[in-house]
């Protein structure tokens, strides 16, 4: 897996993160999803053959907040292994 740094556009932190396979791509986004659910702070992903785009934002804030960051801290740490 290769990813760039986050950036921060519009209010939205956001990263893209680059597989070498489908399956790979399949296996980070239900990896982010269980972060998400386990913090209550869902993203926008956009999945595609072997990139997955993560943004976040906090609504009730109006922009990045903590709560984006402690997210964005545990999706980092998140490795896909090698099928």
């Amino acid at each position: 897996m290769t990813n760039t740094s986050w950036s921060e556009n519009k209010n939205k932190l956001e990263k893209k993160f680059q597989f070498n396979k489908y399956q790979d791509v399949m296996t980070f986004v239900n990896q982010v999803m269980q972060i998400a659910n386990t913090q209550n702070h869902h993203p926008e992903i956009s999945v595609h053959f072997n990139f997955v785009t993560v943004l976040i934002t906090d609504y009730e804030k109006g922009g990045v907040s903590e709560k984006c960051h402690r997210f964005i801290s545990e999706v980092d740490r998140i490795t896909v292994p090698n099928f």
